[in-house]
């Protein structure tokens, strides 16, 4: 935690540098806001380094819009099922769980704000707000990559609980719960807001928005720097954390097989089963939501980076591609904790369930009240 800090505000002085161009951002894509003052910013707007058909841009446009509504009433109901949930105050996987559906659904929020079409005079006070909060969406990618460290959070959680439970008991205490909350925030303001903000200037009513680095090497650097910490690095640890996790499961399902074998079930031994099968449904969803991040994600890291060293041509469309599909990892997460998280799961059986009973009770005393004919 204290190396991925550090690495974090290493990044953030190199982010201070003076930006190289008024007109590019780290894709190399124009995003100028007007040529007058308080006219405001529009990230379709216009893109004057690459060609982009506009038909192509107004399709991407209203998947994006899309894509941010359903993510968040996806995430909204997700969220409801965790709060209203009885079981899900038992673990502290759970305050995890519904931090990171916060982390998406105000995600969702902000992407949906970014999208929307901005009054074209405003005055200089609102306009600045809008280019350092609105303008290429720093709040919205600034809580992706909160959601990114989130993950690692829940992962080293699961990992010391399954792998070392003796030191978890033992050492685990409240407060780290709340680092846990609190520290996303600060990773994805280190990463990814301050970077935007250092990189951003409002000149006679523009809102100009450079590259991070002034030469080849600091560019270079930037990206690898920002491709290990919100990429490679907690996959990697992801990888190794839930494949430690999986074979002691599987030692303990053997274990706890020899051991049926010997002894006649009772109430204690169920009790086991159940807690191990808790245990591996919330390996089994966070396995997916992790293949799901690097799914999503890998496109656009190495696309900057291939760009960086000229070994890749730099176009809109793979721009407009590759950020797609970064968001749509705001929109899967809800639904496989909707699909394959047993809290969640549970919540939606026990709404249908009461739905019906109410339906039933109903047509009951319908019927119930009709006058006896016979």
């Amino acid at each position: 935690m204290a190396l991925i800090a550090l690495m974090a505000m290493w990044i953030t002085l190199i982010t201070t540098v003076t930006p190289t161009s008024d007109n590019v951002t780290e894709a190399g894509i124009d995003y100028n806001v007007s040529t007058s003052p308080g006219k405001s910013p529009s990230y379709f707007s216009s893109y004057t380094y690459f060609t982009v058909s506009p038909t192509v841009t107004k399709v991407f446009y209203v998947a994006t819009v899309l894509l941010a509504v359903v993510g968040f009433l996806a995430n909204t109901y997700v969220l409801l099922a965790m709060l209203l949930s009885k079981n899900s105050r038992k673990a502290n996987v759970n305050a995890f769980i519904t931090h990171q559906t916060i982390l998406d659904l105000t995600a969702c929020v902000f992407l949906f704000i970014g999208m929307m079409p901005m009054p074209k005079e405003m005055n200089d006070s609102l306009a600045i707000f809008n280019c350092y909060f609105i303008y290429g969406f720093p709040i919205s990618v600034t809580l992706g990559h909160a959601s990114i460290c989130g993950l690692v959070i829940i992962t080293i959680e699961r990992y010391v609980k399954i792998v070392h439970p003796i030191a978890h008991r033992n050492h685990y205490r409240h407060w780290m719960t709340r680092v846990g909350i609190i520290f996303p925030w600060i990773f994805g303001i280190c990463t990814s807001l301050i970077p935007q903000w250092s990189t951003k200037k409002f000149v006679r009513g523009r809102c100009l928005w450079g590259a991070v680095g002034s030469t080849l090497v600091e560019k270079l650097t930037w990206y690898i720097a920002k491709f290990l910490l919100v990429y490679l690095g907690p996959l990697t640890f992801f990888f190794y954390a839930y494949w430690k996790i999986l074979g002691v499961i599987r030692r303990q399902r053997r274990q706890v097989g020899q051991s049926q074998q010997q002894r006649t079930s009772n109430a204690a031994t169920a009790a086991e089963e159940k807690s191990k099968r808790t245990e591996m449904n919330i390996v089994k969803t966070m396995v997916i939501v992790s293949v799901t991040f690097a799914v999503c994600f890998v496109w656009m890291r190495v696309y900057n980076i291939l760009t960086s060293l000229k070994a890749a041509p730099q176009s809109g469309l793979l721009y407009l591609v590759f950020s797609f599909f970064s968001y749509t990892n705001r929109l899967l997460n809800p639904f496989i904790y909707a699909t394959q998280y047993e809290v969640v799961r549970n919540w939606w059986r026990v709404i249908l369930c009461r739905i019906v009973r109410r339906q039933e009770q109903a047509s009951f005393g319908m019927s119930g009240a009709a006058p006896d004919t016979a």
